[in-house]
């Protein structure tokens, strides 16, 4: 009997040595297997951080440009295996580069049309939009009647609101801008742009309509808040009120004032590799605090019966 349970022992340790020796055997299979170029990097103050080797390039909306293009730097600089670019051309193009896989992300002042409903949308802050005026201007608030009668023809001198005696040069963006677009909705109505043609230039990005503002004397137009204050404060153009409401977060989060709009960065189907860890990316502690910087809202910021007044 005793015999019997000493083979019984036996039997029972070589089954437990056979057990631990699988067990170590699998995981050096599955440290084998681990895809090297994915990791989970820990970043201080941001959680996790999935580092993914590769090349994406994102295009589109130049208000959404800076904000992404500093993220990425940040993104890179953690990461030196990624490579991403971030390139302008107008909401229009972000989207049209998504959907023939030109980029990898399209950003949009503006959400995709329904013949691209294969493009997800990953919408990652607020942008607030500004008027601004060159610095000879002395008018400080139009109201959003102003603005129709300026963006429709209507008025064509500053004195007809209180300004001096001169022309009024309007500067527009293309009709592939989602600046444009946010501006015809949410300002002018959904009234068409047709102010005075003898005094009306075309610019074709944020930048560039900054610049254009502070050299053209009785200059108006529209861009995003960080550009706009970046210039202001430097004493190159001002911001203008309207109907009194100034360009601030507190002011969006109430809708008080209503020049802004939701941005997306849009994928063909769902994202993946790098392109999915770029968005993850930017909810992140990093990605917060240049969207700070840039005078962007976070989403999360913004109560959501606000938020539908920008939906579709």
């Amino acid at each position: 009997m005793l015999k019997k349970w000493r083979v019984a022992l036996v039997l029972l340790a070589i089954v437990a040595l056979s057990m631990l020796i699988s067990a170590c055997g699998g995981d050096t299979g599955d440290a084998s297997n681990t895809n090297t170029s994915a990791t989970q990097t820990p970043v201080e103050g941001t959680g996790q951080l999935n580092c993914v080797s590769g090349t994406i390039t994102a295009s589109g909306s130049t208000a959404l440009q800076p904000y992404v293009d500093q993220v990425a730097k940040k993104y890179q600089a953690k990461c030196s295996g990624a490579k991403i670019s971030v390139l302008p051309g107008g909401s229009k193009k972000g989207l049209s580069d998504a959907e023939n896989g030109t980029s990898q992300i399209g950003n949009s002042d503006v959400f995709a049309d329904t013949t691209q409903g294969d493009l997800v949308d990953h919408q990652v802050a607020i942008v607030i939009f500004t008027m601004i005026v060159s610095p000879d201007v002395t008018a400080k608030d139009l109201t959003t009647a102003n603005l129709i009668d300026i963006y429709t023809g209507k008025i064509t001198n500053w004195k007809e609101v209180g300004g001096a005696d001169e022309p009024i040069v309007v500067v527009s963006r293309p009709t592939s801008s989602g600046t444009r677009a946010t501006f015809k909705k949410f300002v002018l109505d959904n009234k068409n742009e047709s102010p005075a043609k003898s005094t009306n230039l075309t610019e074709d990005s944020t930048g560039t309509v900054v610049q254009t503002i502070q050299q053209t004397k009785g200059a108006i137009g529209y861009a995003a808040l960080s550009a706009s204050q970046t210039a202001a404060d430097a004493g190159k153009v001002k911001i203008l009120t309207i109907d009194g409401k100034e360009a601030n977060a507190d002011n969006v989060k109430t809708n008080a004032y209503k020049f802004w709009n939701i941005e997306h960065m849009y994928t063909k189907g769902e994202a993946k590799d790098l392109a999915k860890a770029f968005l993850d990316y930017m909810f992140s502690d990093d990605a917060n605090q240049a969207a700070e910087s840039l005078k962007f809202v976070k989403i999360k910021d913004v109560p959501q019966d606000i938020l539908t007044t920008h939906a579709k």
